[in-house]
């Protein structure tokens, strides 16, 4: 075959196809409010403590610790102590299937917030829900993370000067996280450093949330940075700052805004949204000020317990009327309404089209749950123009008398929507699948997730046994996902909420796979073939949101499942029986399972209400330990893989101690929280030479004494870590975070491998070429084949389409500029 012929062939194979399983059953993820409380059950954190102020940071804990001093911090950031993580994706993905995905096009994690810069349109900025704030020069194309050393990476809003776009604001702290922010985040070189504000304002009440929905910069004052009038919409009030954002004052009653907007053409009327609460006394509505915030009156009112949140939109082409869309007490569609200055009124839209059956795409209507995903906005030069959603979103072209669906094909549950001032072409989107733009007023709409490793992951990670790129792993909203081989690719091979994995050590194309509330599947990778594996669980049995399961690692056939019982199957899930009666305090669930990896009669098992029990003879016999443990949530169990008598367990909430060991098998138990932060601590593992890891709110802490002491890892954002997996035949560190993807710690240098050679045979021809095609479109290749890091042929770190050319070049004796192909690193 020709060089030409060779090229023909790749080039053919490399249209885009995905590697996704076919479902038969389609699984939406969960209620928010479900996920929301199950959440808030983990943490649990008593007023006062370090957790119920998420945000006032490890920098301010750290700053607070015996013998602390001004060089453990740097600008209020910790300085972390060596070692070797790296983010490995996902930087975009494919959901399990286009019903609620958005399929063929990459999703991402979810993205509450967005803004324009103000006169060049190929800088945007995104801002996601527990990944920090991202930026790009290039309309999308690329993205770097801004806020990854930041005292957190829960985005509520961003606003870019509009006289000096290098001032930007992000505040933290958003409604839909459940966790509070640190104030504002101030930066006046286009994100490239950043200055914390106003934490004593944000977090000044343990007791309160003061989560933030929107912002807005004053025209009028804009372009200082000592000068400028800053208003914030959060859960405490209207927020207003009179020098950028340097000090804050409360400028209305504590109540509930759920958005703020300027008015298009006078600078002194501002606009806000009073959220309604049930049997509040002050009823929802709009509310007005004439000098810039400083003091508010109610412009329009709704019937109390009539409307719950809302959302506004203001535009150039009325400038005397404000939109709202609200959302009832019970989660539906409430209405959509336009106030208009000039009468002081407020007039009921028909808004057909947005309470009817599921649109012709057979997926939901507008959707049940406004208090977690709701947007409008009207075009800046066609006030006719409306843009709204809920779970799905709409257009309405004759001013929100009748509405049809917008983007079908994109990902559901849909935060903000922003129609550029200077293009209304131009609309840019956030979901629950990451951040969209249209370049034809919503026509369509083109994913922009490529390069955000923005995924919230929960518990219940996998690693492939021999590939140390080879990863399962569930997400928020995004459902479960494989990685492998060295790709780049994210395959989706599971709906919902992704929830707990494993991979059959013995015959890795066995996987399992679940999401929300227990719902377990076996998948063979190769075939997509799958089953439901919950015979012998029963439906009322309780469980965790996110249930735990375990693959026993000297049984592949065997698994564990946690209700309030221990289920085991010996038969690969075909059918389960209980080992164990109730394990909890009575109305609690297992939240962690561990299989002694050196014994597999030993067995521990966790509770959301505060239990450890264990087993040392495959469950006949349950213990409980000698020691008082807390009363907590138990998040994690890590067994050392040499002495199952040598076991750590983790703890949710804050107010006690996070971390303690056992070295007699359970039954006595010492507490080794040491210096390590009053956060939940939701992870551990053993790895080699005895180096034990944990993760917990703020990133990842190991000790090389057992927990003596403890030191913080260099490279990890602060970021919440909800799983560690250690693979000792890779010697590679697994951590699945939630809000900035999957990151690597490796502990030694891989072997120099000839470049271009992925099946083995000491040379570089055309049969590696078709390889490494077959791997990245998808094809189950032999087990012998190494397709990373073998076939990086130009050793830029990843496996893509250019490498195959590059190996095919060199076969027939063109070797490509700057490809390490053919030699061995």
């Amino acid at each position: 075959m020709t060089n030409r012929m060779l090229l023909a062939v790749l080039c053919a194979a490399f249209m885009p196809q995905l590697a996704v399983a076919q479902q038969k059953e389609v699984i939406r993820e969960s209620d928010p409010e479900e996920r929301r409380q199950a959440l808030v059950s983990l943490w649990d954190a008593p007023p006062g403590s370090l957790e119920a102020r998420t945000g006032m940071s490890y920098a301010l804990w750290l700053s607070a610790q015996p013998g602390a001093s001004s060089a453990m911090l740097r600008d209020g950031v910790p300085v972390p102590t060596p070692g070797r993580w790296t983010s490995i994706g996902p930087r975009g993905l494919y959901m399990d299937n286009g019903f609620f995905g958005s399929l063929p096009q990459l999703d991402a994690g979810r993205v509450p917030t967005l803004a324009f810069h103000p006169t060049d349109r190929n800088v945007l900025y995104v801002g996601t829900s527990a990944g920090g704030l991202w930026k790009s020069t290039n309309e999308g194309a690329s993205w770097m993370p801004l806020t990854d050393n930041q005292c957190s990476l829960v985005i509520g809003a961003v606003a870019v000067d509009p006289v000096n776009p290098e001032i930007v604001y992000a505040a933290t702290g958003e409604q839909n996280e459940s966790t509070q922010g640190c104030g504002v985040l101030r930066s006046t070189d286009g994100g490239a450093s950043w200055t914390t504000l106003g934490q004593n304002v944000f977090t000044t009440s343990p007791t309160q949330s003061f989560a933030v929905y929107g912002m807005v910069i004053d025209r009028a004052s804009a372009g200082t940075s000592n000068a400028t009038t800053v208003m914030a919409a959060t859960l405490r009030g209207i927020m207003r700052s009179t020098n950028s954002g340097q000090t804050w004052t409360v400028v209305t009653p504590a109540l509930t805004f759920s958005d703020i907007a300027q008015h298009p053409t006078d600078p002194n009327i501002i606009y806000a949204a009073r959220v309604g609460v049930s049997g509040s006394a002050t009823p929802p509505g709009l509310w007005r000020s004439s000098d810039r915030g400083a003091t508010w009156s109610t412009a329009t009112n709704f019937t109390a317990d009539s409307v719950g949140r809302m959302e506004i939109a203001v535009s150039r082409a009325q400038p005397g009327s404000v939109w709202i869309v609200a959302g009832r007490l019970d989660r539906r569609f409430g209405g959509l309404y336009r106030y208009d200055e000039s009468s002081g009124t407020r007039t009921t839209l028909d808004a057909t089209g947005l309470t009817a059956a599921p649109a012709v795409s057979g997926r939901n209507n507008f959707g049940e749950q406004s208090e977690y995903n709701l947007m409008i906005a009207v075009d800046p030069a066609n006030a006719n123009v409306i843009y709204t959603g809920g779970v799905r979103a709409y257009r309405s072209r004759n001013g929100g008398q009748t509405f049809t669906e917008m983007a079908p094909s994109i990902h559901v549950d849909w935060h903000v929507v922003l129609v550029d001032p200077n293009d209304s072409r131009r609309v840019l989107t956030g979901n629950d699948g990451g951040a969209f733009l249209s370049r034809d007023g919503g026509d369509s709409f083109e994913s922009l997730n490529a390069g955000l490793a923005t995924s919230l992951h929960y518990p219940g990670l996998s690693v492939h046994p021999t590939d140390p790129t080879g990863v399962l792993t569930g997400l928020q909203d995004n459902g479960t996902l494989i990685a492998r081989n060295g790709l780049l690719q994210w395959n989706g091979v599971y709906g919902g909420d992704g929830a707990f994995t494993a991979i059959n050590p013995d015959n890795p194309d066995i996987v399992y796979v679940s999401s929300q509330n227990g719902n377990m599947l076996r998948l063979q990778v190769s075939t997509g073939l799958e089953r439901t594996i919950t015979s012998g669980i029963d439906a009322s049995e309780r469980r965790a949101f996110i249930a735990p399961f375990v693959i026993d690692p000297q049984r592949s056939t065997r698994l564990y499942f946690g209700g309030s019982r221990v289920f085991r199957t010996s038969n690969e899930g075909t059918a389960w029986t209980a080992i164990s009666s109730d394990l909890t305090r009575g109305t609690g669930v297992i939240a962690a399972l561990a299989v002694a990896p050196s014994d597999s009669a030993v067995i521990f098992a966790g509770t959301n209400d505060g239990n450890v029990r264990y087993t040392r003879d495959y469950g006949v016999t349950w213990l409980s330990p000698s020691t008082t443990l807390p009363a907590r949530a138990v998040t994690d169990f890590a067994i050392d893989p040499a002495d199952a008598d040598r076991v750590v367990v983790t703890y949710g909430s804050s107010g006690t101690s996070h971390v303690f060991r056992s070295d007699d098998g359970g039954v006595t138990w010492t507490d080794i929280n040491g210096t390590l932060p009053d956060v939940t601590t939701q992870a551990a593992v053993w790895g080699p030479g005895g180096r034990l890891f944990v993760g917990n709110m703020l990133g990842a802490y190991e000790s090389r004494d057992r927990g003596a002491t403890w030191t913080r890892n260099e490279g990890l954002p602060t970021i919440r870590i909800t799983d560690l997996v250690y693979n000792p035949r890779t010697n590679r560190l697994v951590a699945a975070t939630y809000g900035r993807g999957i990151w690597a710690f490796d502990f030694t240098t891989a072997a120099a491998v000839l470049r271009g050679d992925v099946n083995s045979d000491n040379r570089v021809d055309a049969a590696d070429a078709l390889l490494i095609q077959q791997g990245l479109i998808g094809v189950q290749v032999s087990a012998a084949v190494s397709l990373f890091p073998a076939g990086d042929a130009d050793c830029n770190g990843k496996l893509e389409v250019r490498d195959a050319l590059v190996v095919v070049k060199f076969a027939v004796g063109d070797v490509v500029a700057g490809s390490c192909v053919g030699t061995r690193r």
